[in-house]
């Protein structure tokens, strides 16, 4: 009979209590019989790739080997076998099992951020008697490597014959990740990357996946005592601001700035998204369209796999505010290009085109509309149409659009322009995974996507005010400050109305709406005011010299009033390199040392 002393009991019962250490789930197989099928038997967590326990897929419970007891899970090529954790994005965790892998066989296992099959999002990849480069293994007896924000992040040792206790911490709150064998560190990790440090995607610990990796006749290996274990405890954001509101008098043509905090007192990492909302126009027929790209130029394809693949392009709040700020988004338009060998479009089925709001990690956030072009509709070498069934208001969000397509084989389906990238323009994943550039990294310049917003409506004034950050993560008892500035540069005395939309990770708080006020009050900046300084040439192709005395700094607007830079000045005769502007008309708003500002129109030609 197993003894247990009363100061034993004591420390579990204060381990209940505190819920410090808190087992998920614990899996030594020895209540099984040896040629069950794991996910068959048991149920959830467990479950496979396809989600089909009872396949082929699904490893075999055996008493081959065994790490304690009786019995361990045998995994042998072809088994495909995942471990679901539940979709942890906050607390802390330890996954450990034990690992034998016999002479002259080879061993591997993932950590997925989300687990969807082919679509999943890989976190940490590990494999036991091989390394790989990323696309090719190759045999390494006595060596492991793990790619884990990085490719290729570590190498290791390990052996045959033995059991290897293997352990990874994921702690969500601080956003690292620890791997061990044998109680030995290998590595450690910022978790919200994924595997190859390609992109950050969240800090999500979704599920665990153990693959055979090779061959039959290389990959076999045993698992035995498998446990999840919550080791920090129930942690949460507790995300709040320390404003109600803001409102500032401000003097036509000026600029000024205010601050407010974000705070996090909470015990995980704050997640936000923030963005100045300036509402709905008043409607109407008037439509605008948005986009970064030129004529379709060409095809681009995978050569490998033919992915799921959806592209698309950001629209920043600062991109189209004064062409369509208050509009609805009523369609969206693709270049269906069809492939010089094939003449035909490089992709099968329909096309998905999305709209989505501002996300974390350059990565697009809510879905807000999506429609569905059906295969028998496209039409090859041409714009394809899609209007939406409800108009999306566009307020001052950073907005996604995107098209989904299933790459052909040998396609080349993704339609681009050949010009200069756009920042965000050419933006991309495959199989649901991370979001990157398209041309970041490429040996070609691809250019742009060939995506088109069409909005339709009243433009509201929306350029008056602007944050220094837009999205951001807070550590557990910290703050973040935003600055927020406002501006009256060629605007209207009166007052201005908006809201900061702050969305969180807080469960309890998930949205904070702070009204801003902005009062423009008194007269224009007078005639002789401005006449005090002499821009020349105006108007200018590259270099303008300001002439004036007591200057202190130049503010420099575009012709939709956002701040384009701040330039100091040191003399009465100074220079301004306009050229690497563009074209245009600018509001020069210029500060003398006593903080007085007068603001002149300057023009731009190519």
């Amino acid at each position: 009979m197993k003894k247990v002393s009363l100061l034993s009991m004591m420390f579990a019962a204060i381990f209940l209590c505190s819920n410090v250490f808190a087992q998920e789930f614990s899996f030594n197989f020895d209540d099984a019989q040896s040629g069950d099928k794991v996910a068959e038997t048991y149920g959830e967590p467990w479950t496979t790739w396809s989600m089909n326990p009872g396949s082929a897929e699904d490893g075999v419970i055996s008493n081959e080997q065994a790490g304690s007891g009786s019995n361990s899970l045998k995994l042998e090529y072809g088994n495909d076998q995942v471990v679901l954790f539940g979709g942890k994005e906050t607390g802390s965790y330890s996954i450990e099992f034990d690992l034998y892998v016999p002479e002259g066989k080879n061993a591997y296992f993932n950590l997925l951020h989300n687990f969807n099959g082919t679509n999943s999002t890989w976190g940490a990849q590990i494999y036991f008697h091989l390394t790989n480069d990323g696309q090719n293994s190759t045999p390494a007896p006595g060596q492991g490597m793990i790619h884990a924000a990085a490719n290729s992040a570590a190498t290791f040792t390990c052996v045959y014959d033995e059991w290897m206790h293997i352990e990874v911490l994921v702690d969500t709150d601080n956003d690292q990740a620890t791997f061990k064998i044998n109680d030995e560190e290998i590595h450690t990790w910022v978790w919200s990357w994924d595997s190859f440090g390609e992109a950050q995607v969240g800090r999500k610990l979704d599920a665990m996946n153990f693959f055979p990796p090779e061959d039959a006749a290389t990959s076999t290996y045993y698992v035995d005592n498998v446990t999840f274990t919550n080791v920090g405890g129930d942690t949460f954001p507790i995300m709040n601001v320390d404003v109600d509101e803001i409102a500032m008098d401000i003097e036509p043509d000026e600029y000024i700035t205010t601050e407010f905090n974000i705070t996090n007192e909470g015990t995980s990492i704050g997640d936000w998204v923030a963005w100045v909302d300036y509402g709905a126009g008043a409607g109407g027929s008037s439509q605008q369209v948005i986009h970064y790209d030129g004529d379709p130029q060409s095809g681009v394809g995978f050569t490998s796999n033919d992915p799921l693949i959806e592209v698309g392009a950001m629209f920043s709040a600062s991109s189209y505010a004064g062409a369509v700020m208050g509009m609805d988004i009523v369609s969206m338009q693709y270049y269906a290009m069809v492939t010089e060998n094939t003449q035909t479009i490089g992709f099968t089925g329909d096309l998905t085109f999305r709209i989505y709001e501002q996300g974390l990690y350059d990565s697009p956030g809510e879905l807000l509309a999506e429609k569905v072009l059906p295969a028998a509709q496209i039409i090859e070498g041409d714009w394809n149409t899609v209007t939406f069934d409800t108009p999306i208001p566009l307020t001052g969000y950073d907005v996604w659009a995107t098209v989904e397509y299933q790459q052909a084989p040998g396609g080349y389906p993704i339609s681009m322009d050949g010009m200069t990238p756009v920042p965000y323009g050419d933006m991309y994943r495959i199989n649901n995974g991370a979001w990157s550039s398209l041309n970041e990294g490429a040996s070609s310049t691809y250019g742009n996507h060939n995506i088109r917003v069409t909005c339709q409506g009243s433009v509201v004034p929306g350029t008056w005010a602007s944050m220094d950050k837009r999205a951001g993560s807070i550590s557990a008892g910290q703050q973040e400050t935003v600055t927020l500035s406002l501006n009256s540069i060629a605007m209207e005395i009166g007052t201005y109305n908006a809201n900061v939309y702050i969305k969180t990770n807080d469960t309890d708080n998930p949205e904070i709406i702070i009204p801003v006020t902005m009062n423009i009050n008194g007269v224009a900046v007078d005639e002789n005011a401005a006449n005090q300084y002499n821009i020349y040439p105006n108007p200018t192709m590259s270099v303008v010299k300001i002439e004036g005395d007591n200057i202190n700094c130049v503010a420099i607007y575009n012709s939709v009033g956002q701040l384009v830079n701040v330039v100091r000045m040191d003399n009465a005769s100074n220079e301004i390199n306009m050229s690497q502007y563009g074209a245009g008309v600018y509001f020069f708003n210029i500060v003398n040392n006593e903080g007085n500002s007068s603001v002149q129109r300057v023009v731009v030609s190519e």
